[in-house]
């Protein structure tokens, strides 16, 4: 067996560091019980991570050019795929203060090695993270398949995404054979990820359990409301777009006029939703109808919202939705450059 193909037997790791001799030396301690990737700089790392589902786990300076490691640990935190938002990230520190380090860690760092670390301990450390990281896919390929198979929301006790696309697809078939209409209506919890940095966990999960109360309190016998995945849900109707957009708005009103008391204040939740109309869209499968709500429901993400994360510092969250804030933006702009 060559190298190359023992290499691609062992766990991989991305290892991110400006410096090439910090890189030579963490290969060095590693490269017998695991296969080590190298980028210099923040953006680059990304990059490979996006690009490489291998990699394991993450080892990243602090200091680096063009994304330092605050940066990219931030971005692999809010990830919106799994696999990268729970890689789990060892800091390479280079003995900074305990201030430095808690802050890491509140951002999402798993571990720290110094640039000093000894090769055993630094094999241990990472062999504990690699280990947390297999630990972590078997646990989500078996949501995954439970997802898939299930009825129910364990949390809510609605619909699963399953069984919407069961009834979305008797719901487009029952439209087809006797000409009704059917919309489906895709709906958020607004800045769910601030509010669960702001109130924890635990009431950030009692708010999707409330918004599953109101909403499925007001349903009709024939309508279905699923959870979809954290605070996003489905309402499948019976009703043409226009009857769908007035329910769009009550549903709106009802979830801003929640009454959520959290250590004496009271904390304002709102909607982002998404329509698709098999009618309108001129589709016939439940996934086509599903897509076209869900790239309505990214739009209807606010100027507003993205100008409230800006000013808590929250960069990471607004840029990838960069392009389409701008699409937004071009009629003022337009208008500006004719006046």
């Amino acid at each position: 067996m060559s190298q190359t193909e023992q290499a691609n037997d062992l766990p991989r790791i991305l290892v991110v560091d400006d410096s090439r001799i910090v890189r030579a030396t963490v290969k060095k301690h590693l490269s017998t019980q695991f296969d080590i990737v190298e980028e210099a700089d923040g953006e680059a790392g990304w990059a490979r991570l996006e690009s490489d589902p291998t990699i394991l786990v993450l080892m990243s300076d602090l200091s680096m050019p063009k994304l330092d490691g605050f940066g990219l640990l931030a971005r692999v935190r809010k990830a919106a795929d799994p696999r990268i938002k729970h890689t789990p990230v060892i800091i390479i520190s280079g003995e900074e203060d305990h201030e430095t380090k808690q802050q890491a860690v509140e951002r999402g760092a798993n571990d720290f090695v110094t640039k000093s670390t000894d090769r055993a301990e630094m094999l241990a450390r990472v062999s504990a993270a690699v280990k947390l990281a297999r630990t972590e896919r078997e646990l989500r390929h078996s949501e995954v398949v439970q997802a898939q198979t299930s009825t129910t929301d364990a949390q809510t006790g609605l619909a699963s995404e399953h069984l919407l696309q069961i009834e979305g697809e008797k719901a487009l078939a029952h439209a087809a054979r006797y000409g009704g209409d059917t919309t489906l209506v895709l709906f958020e919890i607004d800045r769910f990820e601030s509010l669960r940095r702001e109130l924890g966990d635990t009431v950030a999960e009692q708010l999707i359990g409330l918004v599953a109360k109101l909403v499925g309190g007001r349903l009709r016998k024939e309508e279905t409301l699923a959870r979809l995945d954290g605070p996003r849900f489905c309402v499948m109707l019976y009703a043409d777009l226009e009857g769908s957009r007035v329910y769009a708005e009550r549903l709106r009103e009802t979830i801003a006029a929640a009454k959520v008391n959290f250590k004496g204040s009271q904390i304002r939740i709102a909607a982002n939703i998404g329509m698709a109309n098999a009618q309108v869209d001129g589709v016939s499968e439940f996934a086509d109808l599903l897509e076209h709500a869900r790239h309505r429901l990214e739009r209807a993400y606010s100027i507003d919202s993205a100008l409230e994360q800006l000013a808590r510092g929250e960069v990471e969250t607004v840029l990838p939705r960069l392009s389409m804030l701008l699409d937004k933006l071009a009629p003022l702009l337009q208008l500006q450059q004719r006046s």
